[in-house]
């Protein structure tokens, strides 16, 4: 039992790496995928000024699973999503609905 613990203790640190590894050389780059929930996201009514915030809306994306696997909750990632995204007029019931959709494109537990 304790070294299912430890193995459990290690593998968000090396998983959080893995994603920082293999997105370094691609943060940029924009795949299918990523265009797929930008659409859907401004289907739910997410505007944001230019193309180029794209990546950095695809990253938020990408970001709240790793937080969520280190066990953030629902509510802190509202939170945090809220923070960054609130004074674009970002609600929390919108960051919600980011959050949601972020898990159901980006998590591969889900």
């Amino acid at each position: 039992m304790a070294a299912r613990r430890w193995l459990a203790g290690l593998a968000a640190p090396v998983m959080a790496g893995a994603v920082l590894l293999c997105t370094a050389g691609t943060a940029s780059a924009i795949t299918t995928h990523d265009v797929d929930f930008l659409n859907r996201l401004r289907g739910l009514g997410f505007t944001w000024p230019t193309p180029q915030e794209d990546a950095d809306v695809v990253n938020m994306g990408h970001q709240v699973c790793i937080d969520r696997w280190n066990g953030f909750s629902q509510d802190a990632l509202a939170q945090d999503v809220h923070s960054n995204l609130g004074p674009k007029g970002v609600n929390f019931a919108d960051a919600t609905a980011m959050i949601n959709l972020s898990e159901e494109m980006f998590c591969p537990y889900h």
